[in-house]
């Protein structure tokens, strides 16, 4: 058994790089430190294989027959872990003269104790292909060997084909902290972005004929009472930074700006978990990454008011059959959120530097555990139970809310607006800790802060509207500026209601 640990970078298309080829770019970048005769190039062709009902598949497992110059390898890939676009996750190789693996050739600890090894061999079926040239050097960086790939070609299932444009980089043998900073150097100057979207994981969605789709949560982070404050705090981060890779890939594909606003929770759940546990990790720990998630941040501020534009324009939207009566007014959002999308161009972005090393030091501080290097870490509070631990940042998180609402106040449109955040930071605080609680009683709390969260949305997309009625000149500006303020002042009212309401529920911790 091997185990791989390599970083996966997209390459830009055509369309968004119109820089030298990338093939004579990584020659030049890597020729000084190739190992004598290190370079190669191939076509590789990869059958894979999985059951109807993809059985592998469901025990993270990937299967496929690799055939190179007339030789064949069967490979199974085993459930490993990925942060970012690090992978680790073990390999099995064993050669072949058959064109359908056989399973009993691999070692039985490749397998979980319940499988049916036999059973999977019958009900093997080949499912999609993968077809590339691969370009491979060997270098050395500062005597570590690490073996850069570069694949081009297509994924095929059926009659689907999907592109391959790729770079990895694993670790052969030495220092992991070589890969990052060969990481480091490639997104320096190449037109790339660290990506966890592999092969396998296309062929299934061609041959499921489904595109990836947005989580409709953030979900919960996954933890179980007996573990300490430092693992809950890495699972956080993790789990914000897999739900925000998954929806860049999805823009990247489709375009839609609602996985961005799903990109912007990972990011902010990123950064509520450094603010949250900031008593264990001190913020001096996380002072750089902070800085450089507020710019990241900070780059999307156009997405809230193009997000209530488009909400404003949805056909499926709730506002589209009053505004779609004028035609007038319905063309001057869409043209205002056509320019906004063109001003803040996102792609670009993704394919940058400063995107590309925010998301690196993220994963390498995770990996080394970088917190560690500071002298004003305690090991008693990182090793402290999170159980005991979350009751209290729960309930740190509802006093301020009670303090930002109070029950005797009454609350307008610009007061819920204001107090999203700390709304905000509550929920977030439990998708931290939430799996530690029965998940029935969480939601029953969970749902009217949901609720209200939902209004102050929609109070944002009526405030924006009456904006753009400010330098709407047609003769029926005063008839619809009445009809949102009556939308808003209904909807506060039953915003208020819900508060009422949630204030009185007792907390589920």
């Amino acid at each position: 058994m091997e185990t791989e640990i390599e970083l996966k970078f997209a390459v830009a298309s055509s369309e968004e790089d119109e820089g030298e080829p990338i093939l004579e770019q990584l020659q030049k970048l890597l020729t000084p430190i190739l190992q004598n005769q290190g370079y190669s190039h191939k076509r590789l062709t990869n059958t894979y294989f999985d059951t109807a009902q993809q059985s592998l598949r469901a025990l993270d497992a990937g299967l496929r027959v690799r055939t190179v110059d007339g030789e064949s390898e069967q490979t199974l890939k085993t459930a490993g872990s990925s942060v970012g676009g690090l992978h680790k996750r073990p390999e099995y190789n064993i050669p072949t003269t058959a064109n359908v693996p056989d399973l009993s050739l691999f070692p039985a600890e490749a397998w979980p104790d319940h499988v049916s090894i036999q059973d999977l061999q019958d009900a093997l079926t080949p499912l999609f292909t993968t077809d590339f040239t691969r370009h491979k050097w060997r270098v050395l960086s500062q005597e570590s060997l690490i073996e850069v790939v570069y694949d081009s070609g297509a994924v095929s299932a059926q009659e689907n084909h999907t592109p391959i444009h790729e770079i990895e980089i694993e670790l052969v043998d030495g220092d992991m902290r070589e890969l990052f900073s060969l990481a480091d150097i490639l997104v320096d100057k190449l037109p790339l972005r660290l990506s966890n979207d592999s092969k396998a994981a296309r062929g299934y969605r061609l041959f499921l004929n489904q595109p990836m789709q947005d989580k409709k949560s953030l979900g919960t982070v996954n933890l179980s009472a007996d573990l300490d404050v430092e693992t809950a705090f890495a699972r956080a981060i993790e789990h914000g930074l897999a739900h925000w890779q998954h929806h860049e890939e999805i823009y990247c594909r489709e375009g839609h700006i609602r996985s961005l606003k799903q990109l912007l929770r990972g990011i902010w759940l990123v950064r509520h978990t450094l603010w949250l546990f900031r008593d264990y990790v001190p913020k001096k720990a996380s002072s750089e990454i902070r800085k450089e998630l507020k710019w990241l941040n900070n780059e999307f501020e156009w997405l809230d008011g193009a997000l209530h534009i488009k909400q404003l324009t949805s056909k499926k939207g709730n506002y589209r059959k009053r505004i779609g009566e004028d035609e007038r007014l319905l063309n001057y959002l869409e043209q205002t959120f056509a320019s906004t999308l063109k001003e803040n161009a996102t792609v670009p972005l993704f394919y940058s530097q400063r995107y590309n090393r925010v998301i690196l030091k993220l994963m390498r501080w995770l990996t080394e555990r970088g917190w560690r290097c500071y002298s004003e870490i305690d090991e008693n509070l990182l090793s402290e139970n999170i159980y005991s631990v979350a009751t209290k940042l729960n309930q740190q998180s509802w006093v301020r809310i009670q303090k930002k609402m109070p029950s005797k106040e009454q609350f307008g449109m610009q007061d819920y607006i204001d107090v999203e955040r700390s709304i905000g930071r509550g929920l977030l605080t439990g998708v931290c800790v939430g799996s530690l609680y029965n998940e029935s009683d969480r939601m029953d709390f969970r749902s009217p802060w949901l609720d209200i969260m939902e209004g102050i949305s929609d109070l944002k997309t009526l405030n924006l509207f009456l904006q753009c009625l400010d330098s709407y000149t047609e003769d029926n500006q005063q008839e619809l500026q009445q009809w949102a303020e009556n939308k808003i002042t209904n909807l506060v009212k039953v915003m208020e209601q819900s508060r009422q309401s949630a204030l009185k529920m007792v907390p589920y911790w």
